[in-house]
């Protein structure tokens, strides 16, 4: 499997009737592969943002390798999209939310390690923590450009709604992973 090929499955997935399925059953089938595509997805170093993790992007789907460092754990946030996510090391916790009446009900959690799968809808709001003692890092596909749809965040303290806004997403990351839990957990 090379890059292109990889891409170029996905390209056709996203321009399919159901992409986001098209897009699941890909990932079910590198599920077995997961050494082979974390050595091929080597050069991307899956950190610095959505620009250094990005290694394809079409008005249709987006991919990037994502990177949580130890101890990482982001705002409240959602995609402006559906997103489906093929875990390729260490333990990534996703606590997922759903809004309610303009605020954010706790909704479930789902915990990934290798060659897991979790699908989110594009309703959904989550945050996602490094759980491992090494990073965790994953293949992240989106339905859309990424880069161009509303996307939505949280104060982790307040919940209050924000749009994206990618230095306050910093800041509001350090204070989520300095937190003893999730928003609205335990």
């Amino acid at each position: 499997m090379k890059v292109h090929e990889l891409v170029a499955s996905f390209g056709r997935a996203g321009e399919s009737a159901n992409p986001m399925d098209a897009v699941r059953e890909i990932l079910e089938s590198l599920r077995g592969r997961v050494e082979a595509l974390e050595s091929l997805l080597d050069y991307i170093s899956g950190t610095g943002g959505n620009a250094g993790q990005l290694f394809y992007r079409s008005p249709q789907v987006t991919l990037l390798k994502v990177c949580f460092p130890v101890g990482r754990r982001t705002p409240p946030h959602n995609h402006g999209t559906w997103a489906t996510i093929l875990q390729l090391s260490g333990e990534e916790k996703n606590t997922l939310y759903e809004r309610e009446n303009g605020k954010l009900r706790r909704a479930g959690e789902a915990t990934l390690t290798r060659g897991e799968i979790l699908t989110i809808p594009s309703e959904t709001v989550h945050v996602v923590q490094c759980r491992s003692s090494a990073p965790a890092t994953g293949l992240h596909v989106y339905g859309g450009d990424i880069f161009t749809l509303e996307r939505r965040m949280w104060n982790p303290e307040t919940l209050e709604e924000h749009a994206l806004d990618w230095p306050l997403y910093e800041k509001f990351a350090q204070t989520a992973s300095k937190a003893a839990n999730a928003p609205l957990e335990g």
